[in-house]
C-alpha cells in the first residue's frame, strides 16, 4: 500500500524488504526497516519498460527498498535533489522541500546569499527594548526563486 510523501500529496511511496542472500543462521527480513534506512543509491525506473512514474531508493544495508510514484514533474524535482540526500535517513528524505525557498537552500545566509535575506531573515539576538521586525516570507521566497546561487539541500 502506498503512503503519501509528507509535503506533496501527489507523490506516493511504498517500502519493501529487499531481496536477500540467505546463508546458514541468517534471519530473513520480511519487513522494511525504515528507522535504519540511509540512502546509498537510487534509480529512475521511468524509462524502463512496464514501470511508469517510479524512482527506486536503496539503503546502505541493502535490506530495504523504497519506491516513489507520482507525476513526472514532481519526480524530476525529487530526482534532482536526491544526490544531496546520500547517507541521509528516510525521515529527512520524505520531508524534503521541493520549493525554491530560503529554508531549502544550502547557501542560505552565506556570503553568496542575497544581502536582503542575510540582513532581514537571519535570526539575531535582540537588545532590550528593540522592536521585532516582521518577517516578509513572500519577499524572501521570491528572491530565492530567482537566485543564481540557489543550491537545494
Amino acid at each position: 500500500m502506498f503512503e503519501q510523501f509528507s509535503n506533496y500529496p501527489d507523490v506516493k511511496w511504498h517500502a519493501a524488504a529487499n531481496a536477500q542472500f540467505i546463508g546458514l543462521n541468517d534471519k530473513i527480513q520480511i519487513n522494511p526497516d525504515l528507522e535504519n534506512f540511509k540512502l546509498e543509491r537510487f534509480k529512475d525506473l521511468r524509462k524502463q519498460p512496464m514501470r511508469d512514474n517510479t524512482i527506486m531508493l536503496f539503503d546502505n544495508t541493502h535490506k530495504t527498498v523504497i519506491f516513489l510514484d507520482g507525476p513526472d514533474f514532481r519526480l524530476d524535482q525529487i530526482y534532482i535533489r536526491l544526490p544531496k540526500y546520500m547517507g541521509k535517513k528516510w525521515i529527512e528524505i520524505k520531508n524534503m522541500s521541493l520549493e525554491r525557498d530560503f529554508i531549502s537552500c544550502a547557501n542560505a545566509f552565506t556570503k553568496v546569499c542575497d544581502s536582503w535575506l542575510r540582513d532581514n531573515m537571519e535570526l539575531k539576538p535582540l537588545e532590550p527594548g528593540e522592536e521585532v521586525s516582521e518577517l516578509d516570507l513572500n519577499k524572501a521566497d521570491s528572491i530565492c526563486a530567482h537566485c543564481e546561487h540557489f543550491d537545494p539541500k
